[in-house]
């Protein structure tokens, strides 16, 4: 099962998306709210229901109510994300990992769960992936679930700041359903950004992975990662600044990546080559 999937825009270029012509832009470009959970494409045959994640996973005993409410639908084939009521990661994360079905029946009461639903591909057995987004939507009305809702990307980026949403999904209402990473949908996440003092690494074929005292790990790449092995085989520590989704029960990052070293000269040059970078 192969997914559609989005590239990447960083928030700071965000406003070009709102200046675009307005009688362009909103006629082909909406956006959705992005919510933090897991990507399941759910197929509905006969009365049977199949969940899949993006690795090929069968979710049905994870996620047994999502099964029931889709049980009395047409034959079709939809992509969208269980997510909790609360739509917190980390939570959705214990009831996609247990596998004993003793937990599974006590986390479904703890942490119930839903699923939203963005594309359908199939209706009725007849594959649609070739029609466009927009007309793709309209068999979504004909079908009770419950689906995200698509909007001016602007309206939608606001609110999603507002309610501290992971971020936004921009998508273009002519695109065809690809299953391959393309610039018809792009995903904006809003990280945080934070300073971490390292003091020990590892190597790997990629660069070094460094850690600091309260056990985040994080990725550096690229030729920075000399200069931070430097810092930390000379000095002990090197303070690097790294932005992140989120933090966790145990107060650790979720998904951290290296933005440069702490007042660097190398920081420097990486925010100016950052400052001239561009989605078009």
């Amino acid at each position: 099962m192969k997914f559609m999937l989005c590239k990447s825009l960083e928030e700071k270029d965000i406003n070009k998306w709102f200046n675009l012509n307005p009688k362009y832009y909103r006629a082909e470009y909406k956006a959705n709210i992005k919510y933090d959970g897991e990507r399941i494409i759910a197929i509905i045959k006969d009365g049977e229901v199949t969940l899949v994640n993006r690795r090929g996973n069968i979710k049905n005993s994870n996620f047994k109510e999502v099964v029931e409410s889709l049980k009395g639908l047409p034959n079709c084939m939809l992509d969208g994300e269980v997510i909790t009521y609360c739509d917190t990661f980390n939570k959705l994360l214990k009831r996609s990992l247990t596998k004993d079905k003793f937990k599974q029946q006590q986390l479904q009461k703890e942490i119930p769960v839903k699923y939203m639903v963005f594309d359908i591909l199939q209706f009725k057995n007849e594959s649609i992936v070739d029609k466009e987004l927009k007309d793709r939507l309209v068999f979504l009305k004909d079908i009770p679930v419950l689906s995200v809702e698509y909007g001016d990307i602007k309206e939608v980026y606001e609110k999603a700041k507002e309610e501290d949403r992971e971020g936004i999904i921009i998508k273009s209402m002519n695109s065809k359903y690809e299953q391959k990473r393309s610039f018809d949908w792009l995903k904006c996440k809003f990280f945080k950004e934070t300073t971490l003092s390292v003091t020990k690494y590892t190597t790997n074929n990629a660069g070094i992975r460094v850690e600091d005292e309260d056990g985040n790990v994080v990725q550096v790449s690229g030729l920075q990662h000399k200069a931070v092995k430097e810092e930390i085989d000379k000095g002990g520590g090197c303070k690097i600044e790294v932005q992140y989704l989120e933090k966790t029960k145990k107060e650790r990052l979720r998904n951290p990546s290296f933005r440069g070293i702490k007042n660097g000269w190398e920081m420097e040059l990486f925010n100016l080559w950052r400052g001239k970078q561009s989605v078009w």
